[in-house]
């Protein structure tokens, strides 16, 4: 099984009811994961791009993005950060051929523009309105012409029989399973193994909120893109972990076997 380890590029602070279902007014600081793969053809493959300082303090951000980053109030954490983990791990960033995007929400693509040499594997390019949290003015300007479609790959089965998803690295050691719902083109990715992973990206905050099927209605509902959709990404997460299988969330505050720490803290 490849292995992704996990950096927390920021941390966000909301109410924990906003996030979990009958959670109470108490706060909870939600992580902001990407993920680094050591592939042996591939070299090192990214999973997403987190937050950085283009979305919270760039200079020439528009009112728009400025406005996000105020709501938002992202607490960034650079020893982590992409470039952190490449550097940690001994390589550069245009070392990196390959990012596996889940999405295009600013918190997965804010250092997108800081790796020169890679290509986007994604759904679908979609950059949507504002209220889905895309900002095109962080993608790179070539953004367009280095996204790879998820469709265009072959197709492998996923374990425990849940179907098929998209073998992006050519190997089955990653398969892409889309997870609408949270926004188009939201994609997964299943690592086979003999305990099978599932990074399911946003398809909720916490992991709580899948496997006991306490997902928050009303007003979070509000950030779906398509809210039937998004409950059944969720029921597909949830099976997924029934089986026997691990899930990994982007933004879920408890630390994983996956979450890596930098060698120098």
């Amino acid at each position: 099984m490849i292995r992704p380890v996990f950096g927390n590029t920021a941390t966000v602070r909301t109410r924990r009811g906003f996030v979990l279902r009958g959670g109470g007014w108490g706060g909870v600081r939600l992580r902001v994961r990407c993920g680094l793969i050591n592939h042996p053809k591939w070299g090192p493959v990214l999973i997403d791009a987190g937050y950085g300082p283009r979305a919270s303090q760039g200079p020439g951000r528009s009112w728009p993005l400025r406005v996000y980053a105020r709501m938002v109030g992202m607490k960034l954490n650079p020893l982590e950060s992409p470039l952190a983990m490449l550097a940690d791990h001994g390589f550069l960033p245009e070392d990196v051929k390959l990012v596996l995007l889940t999405h295009l929400h600013a918190d997965h693509v804010s250092y997108l523009r800081d790796l020169p040499e890679a290509r986007f594997v994604v759904d679908t390019q979609v950059t949507g309105p504002l209220r889905h949290g895309v900002f095109t003015e962080l993608l790179p300007a070539d953004f367009a012409a280095r996204c790879v479609n998820i469709t265009d790959h072959a197709t492998a089965d996923l374990p425990f029989g849940m179907g098929q998803a998209f073998d992006v690295l050519g190997d089955g050691s990653a398969l892409a399973v889309p997870l609408p719902g949270h926004l188009k083109g939201h994609y997964g990715l299943c690592f086979p193994g003999d305990t099978p992973l599932l990074y399911a990206a946003d398809v909720q905050w916490l992991r709580d909120a899948v496997v006991q099927d306490r997902v928050p209605g009303f007003p979070a509902s509000l950030v779906a893109d398509d809210a039937k959709a998004a409950t059944e990404s969720v029921a597909f997460a949830r099976r997924f972990v029934r089986e026997g299988g691990d899930l990994v969330l982007c933004h879920n505050p408890a630390t994983t076997p996956y979450d890596w720490t930098p060698t120098d803290v």
